[in-house]
């Protein structure tokens, strides 16, 4: 059995909207993968070629993949997958607000969904599909990719104010909300109902999943104690970091950066090299 993942950040022009963009392939003969997710700020736009997973989500029901998958902003955990064969795709990641700009679609409209892009993008997202699934080389993927985005990076919606705020929970030492609310010339009820209507998540939730998965790229990146990963990322101690990976991840610490597999792509290892999640 084998899992591998390539990741590769964009070119500069893209780098505004875009986070990276990965291939998976697993191996698996006849055993079953079984890989959980968490919460996300990421749109991820996933183009299967074969081994579509099946999902079971945390509401009950159950059902494949999409050839063409998108996946909002989740503010807990969606689903856990699971992989049989061979499975290839490809993904792009796209930040918390280029849906916005590159598609003219405010993030809301994908928060806390996951559904076949087809039925938003229409033809180009389904001819994009066959396209990627016919080179042999992630390059030559990446290549078709922003082929298709650069376009829509040179003709972009400006970030509204809202959004201009929202890019300031990001950072680490994010200012609290009441005083966003303030330089907005907002009262913060007011703030938090129009920050909910455009992100679709509230601004201290999106803070926390910022804060968490900064947690998550930090242990896998550097390996550092739970203590040093909880307070590099911005966590009050152990315990409060302990509650929010149980909230917005479903497990422990160490259970869920076990069980994510190629989750967060981006820190599983160096750019364009063949990180193995397992062998």
């Amino acid at each position: 059995m084998s899992h591998t993942v390539t990741y590769a950040t964009p070119r500069p022009e893209l780098r505004e909207f875009v986070v990276g963009m990965g291939q998976r392939e697993m191996r698996l003969g006849d055993a079953t993968y079984s890989q959980v997710d968490a919460a996300s700020l990421e749109h991820i736009l996933s183009f299967t070629f074969s081994g579509r997973p099946f999902l079971n989500f945390r509401n009950g029901t159950d059902d494949y993949v999409p050839w063409i998958h998108l996946v909002g902003s989740q503010p807990s955990p969606l689903s856990v997958a699971h992989f049989t064969e061979h499975v290839f795709a490809f993904g792009i990641f796209l930040k918390p607000f280029a849906s916005w700009q590159l598609f003219r679609i405010p993030p809301s409209e994908f928060a806390t969904l996951d559904f076949d892009a087809s039925t938003v993008f229409g033809r180009w997202i389904h001819e994009l599909w066959l396209r990627l699934a016919e080179p042999q080389t992630l390059f030559d993927r990446i290549r078709i990719a922003e082929e298709y985005l650069l376009p829509l990076a040179r003709n972009t919606a400006p970030l509204t104010p809202t959004m201009k705020t929202a890019l300031l929970l990001l950072n680490r030492n994010a200012p609290p909300v009441r005083q966003l609310a303030f330089h907005a010339a907002m009262s913060l009820r007011s703030y938090e109902r129009r920050f909910s209507a455009e992100i679709g998540i509230s601004p201290k939730l999106f803070a926390r999943i910022a804060r968490f998965q900064r947690a998550v790229d930090a242990k896998r990146t550097s390996g550092d104690s739970w203590l040093a990963v909880a307070h590099e990322a911005g966590y009050f101690d152990q315990m409060h970091m302990v509650r929010d990976f149980r909230n917005l991840g479903g497990r422990a610490p160490s259970e869920l950066i076990n069980t994510i597999g190629d989750v967060q792509p981006w820190s599983l290892g160096p750019p364009l090299t063949a990180n193995q999640v397992f062998r």
